[in-house]
């Protein structure tokens, strides 16, 4: 198996990586934020999506129950 870790050991040295700074920095705050409004619009977008599909859904019950049943023949009073 390869073994790409770099260190003989996890110690403190290398607990601080991150790709855009360190632990607390800018950078992280950012990625943070850029996260959080992500997940925020994925949500908004699942939530009109889903939304859309119920309206179309209710107006295509809406219309066939305004309509009368294909294999119902003519109704005669007695």
């Amino acid at each position: 198996m390869f073994n790409s870790f770099p260190y003989d050991e996890w110690g403190d040295t290398i607990t601080d990586f991150w790709t855009w700074g360190g632990h607390n920095s800018t950078g992280t705050f950012i990625q943070l934020a850029i996260g959080f409004v992500l997940m925020v619009a994925a949500l908004i977008a699942w939530v009109k999506m889903e939304n859309t599909k119920l309206e179309r859904q209710a107006s295509m019950l809406r219309q066939a129950a305004a309509l009368p049943a294909a294999d119902s023949g003519p109704t005669t009073s007695g």
